[in-house]
């Protein structure tokens, strides 16, 4: 009996051993401000238009990696993302057959950049800036433009896309290892080019209030980005 008793005592103090560490993790990670949580390399591993339709193998080329770096600088494979989200899902399916020309990371080594911000601390709100200049230059991006319909006056060399307040959270229960994006009624979005000083211009070529209101979810991913794209690449 005593054999017993003890062993339940020392099963019931893992027990609680374990709960506490848990606790203590999920304190730890809820504590860790946001902009060190977003840092490193992410892949989406899930895409959902606003009515809930997967749009993943959409967007991916072969796939979509962002690499967050503590200058607030951003390198991804995520053009095609970014344009679902400017020009909505009906207006780039019709350019779909196009996209892949124009973003093919795998073999150029040139990708997407932008920056993102955010506030000290914990947050659930950030802002992402992408531009689009297309691969491998300036004349892919125009014609993916004029497909849309983009009249030649708003065929610029590169336009930065701003999204303010996305909402972000993480899985405490992932190991800061899942991440979740919405784009939702709270963003709101800015289109800009450069004019000859570096200033910010509004770039009017597309109404800022029709970006599509997506939701994603990344994972954590090892390695460098290129060498993620290239194995997308050959797994596919």
């Amino acid at each position: 009996m005593n054999r017993l008793k003890n062993s339940f005592g020392l099963y019931a103090t893992l027990l609680i051993a374990a709960f506490l560490n848990c606790g203590l993790l999920e304190l730890e990670l809820e504590q860790t401000p946001t902009k060190t949580r977003m840092q490193g390399l992410w892949e989406v591993v899930e895409a959902y238009d606003e009515d809930g339709n997967s749009i993943l193998e959409k967007i991916n080329y072969p796939a979509t990696f962002f690499q967050f770096q503590s200058d607030n600088n951003i390198i991804s494979s995520a053009g095609p993302m970014i344009m679902m989200l400017v020009y909505g899902n009906s207006k780039y399916t019709s350019i779909a057959s196009k996209i892949d020309q124009t973003f093919n990371y795998a073999s150029a080594d040139i990708f997407t950049n932008g920056e993102w911000f955010i506030e000290g601390g914990v947050t659930e709100r950030f802002t992402l800036e992408m531009k689009l200049e297309g691969l491998p230059g300036q004349k892919s991006l125009t014609t993916l433009l004029d497909l849309l319909g983009i009249t030649k006056d708003y065929l610029d060399v590169t336009i930065y896309h701003k999204f303010k307040n996305v909402y972000v959270e993480f899985d405490n229960f992932s190991d800061n290892t899942e991440m979740t994006w919405e784009f939702d009624n709270s963003t709101t979005a800015v289109y800009n080019k450069k004019d000859n000083y570096g200033d910010y211009v509004l770039w009017n070529g597309f109404p800022v209030d029709r970006f599509s209101h997506c939701k994603f979810v990344f994972r954590k991913h090892a390695g460098s980005l290129k060498d993620a794209v290239v194995a997308a690449a050959k797994a596919q």
